[in-house]
């Protein structure tokens, strides 16, 4: 398989390090070094690279492969078969592209509210300042729907 790998390994930069007795050693030759201690590992970091590459590249066929592959570490064989469980879904995420960065983004805001707040006393209040804090959220977006959508009283 093709390894169009994101950001590669630096091979041109040597650095001293100090697991490996001080020795001038790029990126890409300790990973050779490590590799070289176990078959297992090998393919288990092939098997990874693959998948990677598979994912930036959002094909469908590189994925099957992956799934079909055999001769793998245990390890890996569990990766296989949450790959091969969860395949539709993959496939799916390689054509709709969702994040939940917004929701992430008002969890944390909710956090720093509660943290700065040293807690309300009341729910309500708390509420209150949330959904003004978060007004261009779909919290406050639903809020206000249901205040539109709230029957109004009938007068006699």
């Amino acid at each position: 398989m093709d390894r169009n790998q994101g950001p590669l390994l630096n091979y041109l930069h040597c650095y001293s390090r100090r697991n490996f007795q001080y020795h001038w050693l790029s990126n890409q030759e300790v990973v050779e070094r490590l590799l070289d201690f176990s078959p297992d590992l090998r393919a288990a970091y092939e098997y990874y690279q693959d998948l990677i590459a598979t994912i930036s590249n959002r094909s469908q066929a590189l994925l099957d492969q992956l799934i079909k592959r055999n001769n793998l570490p245990s390890a890996m064989r569990r990766v296989k078969r949450t790959l091969a469980k969860h395949r539709q879904e993959i496939i799916a995420s390689f054509y709709i592209l969702l994040t939940n960065g917004p929701i992430e983004g008002a969890n944390n805001k909710i956090k720093i509210i509660k943290r700065t707040a040293y807690g309300y006393r009341n729910f309500f209040h708390f509420r209150i300042r949330l959904l003004i804090s978060l007004k261009t959220s779909n919290l406050m977006i639903r809020e206000l729907s249901k205040k539109r959508t709230r029957p109004k009283a009938k007068v006699a």
